[in-house]
């Protein structure tokens, strides 16, 4: 039996809803891993005719040009990764959908490149020209690493409004209503592998960036502080995408305890008032008969108050985890390489 087409009108929303990237990449005739290697071969390119050519711009140290080709690294990052997350992304929608009281909310437009990705677009812009200008190089190199960093600053400020577009849009469809289960939370899966993979993009990120700083730079502690942020940022971004969905679990947990609770008092005061009045004979059998509500609402009160309220399960939580120790991991050998290379 072959699965039933999806409707049109989501056909058009998924296509609606991808980043601006996304749809580029989706466009072009090549998989998104490839298209990063060739855009990273593209970018490499001049560093090397930089390295090997007569001029001003072989005055700049090996050092130099390995940090200079981090912006590439990156960028090459981005386009193979967000195509991935984005895949994850309509996963969690799918999930989602079925769920839903208002299944219209969840197939809205929410992706299109308004005021705020102009914003977005143009403060990327503008860190990348202000981090340019920093940076000891001239002619025709400095010409290249401002366009480098003028695409990579802007890519990342673009992931950062699409990261949030995503949370708004997730809240959107708490607000309209999700009939959610507490102890049947293998729908959310999918939600909680997005969050993972926010996560994972953004430490990836981290770890790349820390391949090509020196340990001169990282041996220092603004360079600790600022990775460390980097690091919790990562972490936060995680949380902060599936937010929503915890803040509507722990709601139909406490809806739920409200309801069992009532019936737990109504129960207890049904007890109490027959111990006070029952004779002795027939008085064991009905307390009895009275005590069982009590044993089954309290066990379930029980259970609801050891219900996660998060859509994580305990293998995803292990793997952002571990995925934690790959910057310190990197970071350390780092600089422990760079200062034994000084002694």
């Amino acid at each position: 039996m072959t699965a039933a087409p999806a409707p049109e009108h989501r056909l058009r929303t998924s296509a609606r809803n991808q980043s601006l990237l996304s749809r580029v990449i989706g466009y072009l005739p090549v998989p998104p891993a490839a298209l990063a290697l060739i855009a990273a071969a593209v970018l490499v390119l001049p560093l090397v005719l930089a390295a090997y050519a007569p001029g001003p711009s072989a005055a700049v140290a090996p050092q130099g040009l390995w940090r200079l080709a981090m912006a590439p690294a990156l960028i090459a990052f981005i386009i193979g990764v967000l195509p991935w997350l984005q895949s994850r992304w309509q996963l969690a929608i799918d999930a989602l959908r079925p769920l839903s009281r208002q299944p219209d909310v969840v197939d809205q437009a929410f992706m299109g490149f308004g005021l705020g990705a102009w914003v977005a677009l143009l403060f990327g812009a503008a860190l990348a020209i202000w981090n340019s200008l920093t940076m000891p190089v001239a002619g025709w190199l400095f010409v290249y690493t401002l366009a480098a960093n003028i695409t990579l600053f802007s890519l990342m400020a673009l992931a950062i409004h699409d990261g949030l577009r995503r949370t708004g849009h997730l809240k959107r469809m708490v607000a309209a209503g999700l009939a959610l289960d507490l102890f049947d939370r293998q729908l959310l899966t999918p939600l909680a592998r997005f969050g993972q993979g926010v996560s994972l993009t953004f430490i990836g990120g981290i770890c790349l960036s820390l391949i090509f700083q020196s340990a001169t730079t990282l041996h220092s502690m603004q360079s600790l502080v600022i990775y460390s942020i980097l690091v919790a940022v990562a972490v936060a971004l995680s949380f902060s995408s599936i937010w929503s969905i915890h803040v509507a679990l722990v709601v139909a947990q406490e809806r739920e305890l409200a309801v069992v609770r009532q019936h737990l008092s109504r129960s207890r005061g049904e007890l109490r008032r027959h111990l006070a009045t029952a004779g002795s004979e027939q008085g064991a059998e009905e307390a009895a008969r009275l005590y069982q509500p009590l044993v089954v609402f309290g066990t379930y009160e029980r259970q609801l108050l050891e219900a996660s309220t998060w859509p994580f399960n305990p293998k995803i939580v292990k793997q952002v985890a571990a995925s934690l120790v790959a910057p310190i991991l990197i970071y350390g050998i780092k600089v422990a390489v760079g200062l034994s290379a000084q002694v």
